[in-house]
């Protein structure tokens, strides 16, 4: 019994830590919230093409990116900094890396944890040029 309290005690406290901060989130979308908001056709068309991603790396990031954050991918640009601008590891849920490497893995077939842990991508852009150059050498190959 004791042990089921102290688990309990436990969870509630480190859940905190481990959840988004839904105040810097609201933050993050009202202020990107002046921006357009772009249907993703559009968002691919001036953001995604002129950087040579696929569709559908575009598709799976404007989804799942958008899904991991609770920010509106309609209103987020290839320069945004994913720290500065996004406050991306706060407004994500702790374990957002290991559910993205899953996601990629069911979309695509395409192993990315071994690659993703070394990167350091400074801008929305890095990180879908990475997703894209994942993709891309898994289809040469």
């Amino acid at each position: 019994m004791l042990d089921r309290l102290k688990n309990l005690f436990l969870s509630v406290r480190y859940y905190g830590l481990l959840s988004p901060n839904l105040r810097v989130r609201r933050q993050v979308n009202q202020r990107l919230g002046d921006r357009p908001a772009l249907e993703f056709s559009d968002w691919f068309d001036q953001h995604c093409q002129p950087l040579g991603i696929t569709q559908a790396i575009a598709h799976f990031s404007y989804t799942r990116l958008g899904h991991y954050s609770g920010i509106g991918f309609a209103h987020v640009r290839m320069g945004d900094r994913l720290a500065e601008d996004l406050h991306w590891t706060e407004v994500c849920w702790f374990d957002w890396e290991i559910q993205l490497c899953q996601d990629f893995w069911h979309a695509f077939r395409v192993d990315i944890s071994a690659n993703l842990h070394p990167l350091q991508p400074s801008t929305l852009g890095d990180l879908l040029v990475f997703l894209n150059q994942q993709w891309l050498t898994k289809e040469a190959g």
